[in-house]
């Protein structure tokens, strides 16, 4: 996230907490689209289904879809959210529904971890001393929790959909079998002095399974300067194979956090830190 800003591609970031802290999965499902109104009429679609709280509108080397992520807690609400998808999607196809694998929380989290929760979401972009604050604790206090918050993975950070606005394509790189995929990402970043790795549990599998492989984005101002990059990227030792994929947009839907957040701190009503 830090070098996204220092290069000028990140315009701000959302915060959030991991699902798991409510006890329920990840779910995405893809909706092909044909005309390019579509997506945005989706999205406002999209804010009424109970449970979404993500969709991006995705180009890759295939076809145009908008990937929609949902929670679940049991596979009933799974096959509810997945009939009202179906229901909105243009042609009434609909990829999925798929696990989305996410790192769990190792931590059990107190009042004053849930305040700070809430006080990152509402103002993602606020300096630790206007959180401490905001919540009423010391500055030292507000950065050892925002840490322990972050190592824990209890607290998730996103990039804005302003940021896509940026020309950005991610390229997918498959290793080919028996080659050692760090020692090609450090050939792909000699080549690519602006490659900006994408995280490893971003992918949605679990790290047992994850492929032979990584990714990361890298500047694409024009098609001529993406397809030399790819030629770049594909000549290098190792490399099996590359897929481009183009996010076009995207929203965020906070409600079920949101409401999720403020019954939890009703829970903590009259309790200590």
């Amino acid at each position: 996230m830090k070098g996204l800003e220092e290069r000028g591609f990140l315009r701000g970031r959302e915060t959030g907490a991991n699902p798991s802290l409510f006890g329920v999965s990840l779910v995405v499902s893809e909706i092909p689209l044909h005309e390019p109104h579509e997506a945005e009429d989706l999205f406002r679609e999209l804010a009424l289904v109970d449970g979404v709280t993500f969709a991006r509108d995705i180009l890759d080397e295939t076809d145009r879809s908008v990937r929609v992520f949902y929670v679940s807690d049991n596979p009933a609400a799974t096959a509810r959210r997945t009939s009202l998808l179906r229901e909105l999607a243009p042609s009434s196809e609909l990829r999925g529904p798929v696990p989305y694998w996410i790192p769990s929380c190792d931590r059990a989290l107190t009042r004053l971890d849930w305040r700070m929760l809430e006080a990152f979401r509402k103002h993602p972009e606020a300096t630790q001393r206007d959180l401490a604050e905001e919540v009423g604790v010391s500055l030292k206090t507000t950065a050892g929790r925002l840490h322990q918050l972050l190592e824990s993975r209890a607290m998730w950070s996103a990039l804005s959909s302003s940021s896509e606005e940026f020309p950005l394509a991610m390229l997918s790189i498959l290793v080919r079998e028996g080659v050692d995929p760090v020692t090609v990402a450090r050939d792909v970043v000699r080549v690519h002095p602006s490659w900006m790795p994408v995280a490893a549990d971003g992918a949605g599998v679990p790290p047992s399974e994850a492929p032979r492989g990584f990714a990361g984005l890298v500047p694409a101002e024009s098609p001529v300067a993406l397809e030399q990059a790819v030629r770049r990227t594909l000549a290098i030792e190792g490399v099996a194979s590359i897929r481009r994929t183009f996010a076009l947009g995207s929203a965020t839907f906070p409600q079920w956090f949101d409401e999720r957040l403020v019954a939890q701190m009703k829970s903590f009503s009259g309790r200590g830190r």
